[in-house]
């Protein structure tokens, strides 16, 4: 049988670390080592993954921010296939390498010694910063450690994405809730129960939130920052929500980032959060052609005229009420005061 590490998450996402029998692999920031992995959660000698007769092995060697197994830090443990381990930021899936040649998978493959330390220059997606008109939101993450607390970092560019720390979280089953705040001292949360998200808010922390906002259209929202602090705590029960989000994780992340693919294309035309619209006047333009759905738009304008506000307030999401909002502007029903 061979087996292999699969990068399922993190800085080096997509590549693969073959393991050879009868053989001990070192893993660690240090360059003689056999996986190099040039982070600062990593420690110098951090791992090593033993196989012999058939078994894969793997301790920790008193590494400063440990090694993970399915979520659990630990000291010794034997792998099978389908283990996740995390390694500072990265998330890797022992896989059989013979099934996926027999499928016919290709796959990519390293000799020693294997450095990881170049990470790729975009998201896991390939999804460019998004627009800063209408989404107050953000650029990559840098990942460090708050040793007392669990996971942290400050988000800065070229490193870890939200998407990427949600598929981390997701992978490894935690239960916790994933803390994160911009620039603007806007904090987002989402919810975690066994890896899979169920809940998410958005609000600045010390003051009433205005909008009842659905915790979906935070998730998606949150999805798109790039810039602020994050960090993980654990939480031990989860707490319940009236209302909680449905649906697989990975099928939640790859809807909200179509969406906002999709967003791209209107945002541009639009005034920013913060710009405030009007009902055109005189309104020549007939209110008989609008759809119920560009009325009810049209009607959060003239309640809060700012455009975040009718975002925030809109029963649709981002995508469906920017696409009215757009054609109540291009066909005068409204202007910018």
């Amino acid at each position: 049988m061979a087996y292999a590490l699969r990068f399922i998450a993190g800085r080096f996402k997509g590549g693969e670390f073959p393991l050879k029998s009868n053989r001990e692999i070192v893993i660690g920031r240090g360059s003689e080592f056999d996986m190099v992995l040039d982070e600062d959660m990593v420690s110098r000698r951090h791992a090593k993954i033993a196989t012999f007769h058939g078994q894969i092995v793997l301790q920790d060697l008193k590494s400063t921010n440990g090694t993970f197994v399915n979520g659990e830090r630990t000291s010794v443990a034997r792998l099978k296939p389908g283990d996740k381990v995390l390694v500072g930021t990265s998330v890797m899936e022992l896989i059989r390498t013979d099934e996926a040649a027999a499928s016919g998978e290709s796959r990519r493959t390293s000799s020693k010694p294997v450095s990881m330390g170049t990470p790729p220059k975009s998201g896991p997606a390939g999804v460019p910063p998004p627009p800063s008109s209408i989404m107050e939101t953000q650029h990559a993450m840098r990942v460090t450690v708050d040793r007392s607390r669990g996971m942290s970092g400050r988000i800065s560019e070229n490193d870890v994405t939200v998407p990427d720390l949600v598929e981390l979280f997701n992978a490894n089953r935690r239960t916790g809730v994933l803390v994160l705040t911009d620039p603007d001292e806007v904090e987002g949360r989402i919810f975690f129960r066994d890896g899979a998200v169920y809940y998410a808010t958005l609000a600045r922390p010390n003051q009433k939130q205005e909008a009842p906002i659905p915790p979906l259209k935070c998730f998606f929202r949150l999805l798109t920052w790039t810039a602020g602090n994050f960090r993980m705590d654990t939480l031990n029960p989860a707490p319940s929500f009236d209302t909680e989000i449905e649906g697989e994780t990975r099928n939640l992340m790859l809807e909200g980032m179509r969406q906002f693919d999709e967003l791209k294309l209107y945002v541009e035309h639009l005034p920013g959060r913060r710009a405030r619209l009007k009902v055109t006047h005189p309104l020549r333009s007939k209110l008989s052609a609008l759809s119920p759905e560009a009325l009810d738009t049209l009607q959060l304008v003239l309640n809060h005229g700012e455009v975040g506000k009718v975002l925030d307030y809109s029963e649709a999401n981002d995508l469906e009420t920017c696409q009215d909002l757009l054609y109540l502007v291009q066909n005068d029903y409204l202007t910018t005061e």
